[in-house]
């Protein structure tokens, strides 16, 4: 069985990996035990803890017809990494130090010019 599905990359998951917890997608038969087993396997880290909940699925109905469809469910697992080690592959990357800054009016020495009738 293939314990982990996916990633979830979002932005509160993506805050999360600051503080080295990840956020995964797992099968539903899966235990706290294997999700941390294929989480230190696949990434080669030391799994501090896992935090694993359901979700419901949810009905919607698609559009334009009167049909129905199960979405989203399954199992989720937040994984909590030891101190000082992080997956490579999913972390974000590092910000810029200063971001660019547009053109403003405060930087640029503005000549004002002033036209009308001379004389």
């Amino acid at each position: 069985m293939d314990v982990i599905k996916k990633t979830i990359l979002s932005e509160k998951a993506y805050k999360l990996m600051e503080k080295g917890l990840y956020t995964f997608l797992v099968d539903t038969r899966a235990n706290k035990k294997q999700i941390a087993k294929a989480v230190s396997n696949q990434f080669a880290v030391e799994v501090k803890r896992v935090n694993v909940m359901t979700k419901s699925t949810k009905m919607k109905k698609i559009a334009k017809t009167k049909k129905e469809a199960q979405v989203g469910g399954g199992k989720k697992a937040i994984v909590y990494l030891k101190a000082g080690q992080k997956i490579a592959v999913l972390s974000p990357k590092a910000a810029a130090k200063e971001p660019k800054q547009k053109n403003s009016m405060k930087d640029k020495d503005v000549q004002v010019i002033s036209e009308g009738k001379e004389g």
